[in-house]
C-alpha cells in the first residue's frame, strides 16, 4: 500500500502541476520539460539526502508529511495568485520561478522511496525480491495515475487532483507505519 500510494500520489501531483503551469510557461512542451526537469532533479537530490535523515523512520515520516502538507496547501491556494502576478514576466524569470517553486516539493518527495526500500529490505533475508516487488507496485501505480490524473482533473478539477495526491501519501505512510523498522541492509 505504501509503494502504491507513492506511485499514485507522485504522479497525481506531478500531472496536476504540469497542467497548472502550462499557461504560465507559455506552451505545454515548456511546462512538461521544465516541470519534469525540476521534479526529477530535485527528487534525485532528495533521495540522495535521505540517507542523512537518521534512523527514526517515524520522526522522518512525520517531518516529510508535514512539509508535503504545507507545500500542497501552497500549491492549492498560493500557486494561482503567483502565476497571475508573474505571467507577464520574461520567460527566463518564469522558468526560474517554476524551478524554485517545484524544487522543495521534489526534494521532499524524493526521500519517501529510499526510506521505504531500506525499511523493507531490513525485514527479510529476501530483500532483493521484496525491493523488486516494491518497485513493480510503484511503477504500475505510477502508470495508472498518469491517466487517472487527467480523468480526475476533467471531472473534479486540479485542486481535487493535487489533494488526492496528498491523500495517497497520507494513506501510504499511515499503512507503512505498521511495518516494523529495522537496521537497513541496502
Amino acid at each position: 500500500l505504501y509503494f502504491a500510494g507513492l506511485g499514485l500520489g507522485f504522479m497525481l501531483i506531478e500531472v496536476c502541476l504540469i497542467q497548472r503551469l502550462t499557461l504560465f510557461l507559455g506552451y505545454p512542451t515548456y511546462s512538461l520539460t521544465i516541470t519534469l526537469f525540476s521534479l526529477l532533479v530535485s527528487t534525485g537530490l532528495g533521495s540522495l539526502a535521505s540517507e542523512r535523515y537518521g534512523t527514526d523512520r517515524n520522526r522522518v515520516f512525520a517531518a516529510l508529511l508535514g512539509a508535503l502538507i504545507v507545500m500542497v496547501v501552497f500549491y492549492r491556494f498560493g500557486l494561482t495568485p503567483l502565476v497571475d502576478v508573474a505571467v507577464g514576466w520574461p520567460f527566463a524569470l518564469r522558468v526560474l520561478i517554476t524551478v524554485a517553486v517545484l524544487t522543495p516539493l521534489g526534494f521532499c518527495l524524493g526521500a519517501f522511496m529510499p526510506i521505504g526500500l531500506r525499511s523493507v529490505s531490513a525485514l527479510t533475508p529476501y530483500h532483493e525480491q521484496y525491493v523488486a516487488w516494491c518497485w513493480a507496485v510503484n511503477g504500475f501505480c505510477s502508470v495508472v495515475a498518469s491517466v487517472l490524473a487527467t480523468i480526475l482533473a476533467m471531472t473534479a478539477g486540479f485542486n481535487a487532483v493535487i489533494l488526492a495526491g496528498l491523500a495517497c501519501y497520507l494513506v501510504g505512510v499511515s499503512a507503512f507505519l505498521r511495518v516494523p523498522s529495522g537496521e537497513a541492509k541496502v
